[in-house]
């Protein structure tokens, strides 16, 4: 077992737990993954997720499995762009601060912690030091990459901000996709068919959409609830 593996599994878990999943070291180089007291997944030290389909559809976890997927996925990905990436030189910059792209003098960077893994943008100035980062942290929620990607686009000029929709955003877009294919009325095969690979898409992008969208619900809900016409909820 490598030191990149130990790594991996280490951030995997990290992230695992950030998110409400029970994870907990079988043996060396296998992590058991537990969701409301179903144990349903192991994954191992190569990025594999190992499962019963039979016993995940019996309990209901198809969701909580693909979020662990994406989150082993993403992470097994950028803990190996870490391990390969070269150091971040800049004057006045001390630790281990991994470049992993750098564009029109913008920089993002990796930054292993013990708390898990710290993505930061900078830019550079003509004397090579960094200047104005925005620190994506491990807490910050488990999009912080997707997140620290994103301002690097932007703020490289890879991407205009306005070609890039926030999580937030797309989860009502979701929750607008699904409002229409549930409505009652009729819409064509080939717009019912672009909607439905824009929600797939949009699932594939946000790896926390289901608490958006709860979120997202319970919001709305609550706001008309206390709306004059609705009328406010009493609690006796």
């Amino acid at each position: 077992m490598t030191d990149h593996q130990i790594k991996y599994l280490e951030e995997a878990g990290q992230r695992l737990r950030r998110q409400s999943f029970t994870v907990c070291s079988e043996y060396v180089g296998l992590l058991s993954i537990e969701k409301d007291a179903h144990q349903f997944c192991r994954i191992n030290l190569h990025g594999g997720v190992i499962y019963d389909p039979d016993h995940v559809r019996r309990n209901g976890l198809e969701g909580a499995l693909e979020q662990v997927r994406r989150i082993v996925d993403e992470t097994l990905a950028y803990m190996r762009q870490m391990e390969q990436a070269p150091l971040l030189q800049a004057e006045g910059l001390t630790g281990d601060y991994r470049l992993l792209a750098e564009f029109n003098d913008t920089v993002l960077a990796g930054h292993q912690t013990r708390f898990g893994v710290q993505f930061i943008t900078w830019q550079r100035v003509h004397d090579r030091s960094l200047w104005q980062g925005h620190y994506f942290d491990p807490s910050s929620g488990a999009d912080a990459f997707a997140a620290a990607k994103r301002d690097f686009a932007t703020r490289s000029g890879l991407l205009p901000s306005g070609a890039l929709f926030t999580p937030e955003q797309m989860a009502e877009v979701y929750r607008c996709i699904h409002e229409t294919l549930d409505s009652p009325y009729t819409i064509t095969d080939e717009r019912e068919k672009c909607l439905r690979s824009a929600a797939e898409q949009i699932e594939d992008t946000v790896p926390d959409l289901a608490e958006r969208v709860e979120m997202s619900n319970q919001a709305e809900l609550l706001a008309d609830m206390e709306s004059p016409a609705g009328g406010t909820m009493q609690v006796y």
